[in-house]
């Protein structure tokens, strides 16, 4: 069975939900959050956080939804859902109190959101 890690790597690849705004230097700005992402991959360990505005299609605002966390700097939160096969953002100063506003896709989607 795949690791949480390992879809990453998997994914990272993946640059469709990636906003790239116009005159930016596409392939650059990629590279730029690929090697931020990277740089901030941890030893990956369980969080929750709580849904907020705009939410989640299948959370209620005020839910919790757990993810394993595979990066984190500065009070960003990228965690993997294997149930749902997706990576989600978090936001919060510490992991015991996360929120999730409603940002899931690829790897760097979420890193660059």
């Amino acid at each position: 069975m795949a690791t949480a890690i390992d879809r990453l790597n998997a994914c990272m690849a993946d640059t469709s939900d990636v906003y790239i705004g116009a005159g930016w230097d596409a392939a650059s700005y990629l590279r730029d959050i690929e090697r931020g992402l990277r740089a901030a991959l941890c030893e990956p360990f369980p969080i929750r956080a709580v849904a907020i505005e705009p939410g989640f299609p299948e959370t209620a605002v005020g839910e919790t939804l757990d993810a394993i966390c595979v990066a984190h700097e500065g009070g960003y939160w990228l965690g993997y859902q294997p149930a749902l096969d997706r990576f989600v953002c978090f936001w919060g100063e510490h992991p015991d109190r996360l929120d999730a506003a409603g940002i899931f896709g690829s790897p760097l989607g979420c890193w660059s959101a």
